[in-house]
């Protein structure tokens, strides 16, 4: 579909987590139960479980699953919407479904929300925002979103180039057993260094012991930077002169302070650069 890469439907059978999702319309309060049984509805509807295969009926019970605050159901909706698949194809109506999923961790969904700003499909095209959300659902082990961030790395679209990372990347989708992300990764590893490979483990190790991930301190680097505010190194790392920088620009945008970086720092410092 229009070259866009898109996620198994059978990737998100697995129920990962019920929380009050900032889905565009009205929403009752959260109910883990509710939100189970809907889902796993949708689910046998989709799949013929126990019933007579229809999309259009198991698209019906994700939706009513997201509003008790599935996850999984708001991204099984968005990629319906993506597909086709029981509803009339609408990129505009996925990226609807798919972003509060991704705000709440889910790294499926954070994958193809990425991919539609990456295309401009149903949103407008941005790639730095796209990577981001790439950066978040390879963290969240999305395979293919790993072997993407590669070649993000490795062509400089949405941050900086980088061959460390562009290997390390195509590297971890190696381990996963994928033929194609075992050869990117054996291409990569001819086209960086050493030091830069070494580099690159460090920054994805220091990152994951941090309480800021890789790519939401990349992002807020690089439009911190952008804006004149001189966070240091656009590495990923949360530092003192990031810390700093972060601060300024929360003061003089009336936001609130806070240890590490939020969504709403970064969805401001997008606004700020996109003007």
């Amino acid at each position: 579909m229009r070259s866009l890469r898109i996620v198994a439907l059978g990737a998100a059978l697995g129920m990962s987590g019920c929380s009050s999702l900032s889905l565009p319309f009205f929403t009752p309060e959260p109910d883990p139960q509710r939100a189970e049984a809907e889902y796993r509805t949708g689910i046998n509807f989709t799949q013929g479980i126990g019933v007579e295969q229809d999309y259009a009926q198991g698209v019906r019970h994700f939706k009513r699953a997201a509003r008790f605050g599935s996850q999984d159901a708001a991204y099984m909706t968005g990629l319906a919407y993506v597909t086709g698949r029981g509803v009339s194809g609408d990129f505009a109506t996925a990226a609807d479904w798919l972003e509060p999923a991704a705000e709440a961790g889910h790294p499926n969904a954070a994958f193809l929300l990425g991919k539609l700003y990456l295309s401009g499909l149903g949103v407008e095209k941005d790639k730095d925002w796209g990577v981001y959300w790439l950066g978040r659902a390879a963290e969240g082990g999305v395979t293919q979103a790993m072997l993407e961030l590669a070649v993000c790395y490795h062509a400089g679209i949405g941050l900086p180039a980088d061959p460390g990372m562009a290997w390390l990347w195509a590297d971890r989708a190696a381990d996963t057993g994928t033929d194609k992300a075992a050869k990117a990764s054996s291409q990569l590893l001819g086209k960086s260094s050493a030091s830069q490979r070494r580099q690159a483990i460090n920054r994805v190790q220091s990152a994951a012991s941090a309480d800021s991930s890789l790519a939401t301190v990349t992002y807020l680097q690089q439009k911190l930077a952008q804006l004149g505010y001189e966070p240091g190194l656009v590495d990923g790392l949360w530092g003192p002169r990031t810390r700093e920088a972060l601060e300024a620009f929360r003061l003089a945008e009336s936001l609130p302070g806070g240890s590490v970086p939020h969504l709403r720092d970064l969805e401001r410092l997008r606004d700020r650069t996109t003007d």
